[in-house]
């Protein structure tokens, strides 16, 4: 199950939410209640495709310089053919 995460922002920069640029619909998500990530935002239901996105931490005055992030999502594997079972 892929995620995009980052690191908890300090306290005192007060991050709100991340807006994601790149994904279909360009979505926000709330700061996360995980204490390890600010940001975990699930990916798994991402058509295959190339996708070249980028992540901004937000508070209510203003959001950071976005960072860039590259990925791919594969397709399924083709079905096996050729395939001979035989008992020897």
């Amino acid at each position: 199950m892929p995620h995009l995460v980052c690191s908890r922002p300090d306290e005192s920069e007060q991050v709100e939410y991340y807006t994601i640029a790149g994904l279909p619909g360009d979505p926000t998500a709330p700061i996360s209640d995980d204490p390890e990530y600010g940001l975990n935002y699930d990916i798994s239901d991402l058509p295959e495709g190339a996708y070249s996105i980028r992540v901004s931490a937000c508070n209510k005055w203003q959001c950071s310089l976005p960072a860039p992030l590259e990925f791919t999502v594969p397709g399924q594997p083709s079905q096996p053919v050729g395939l001979n079972i035989s008992f020897v």
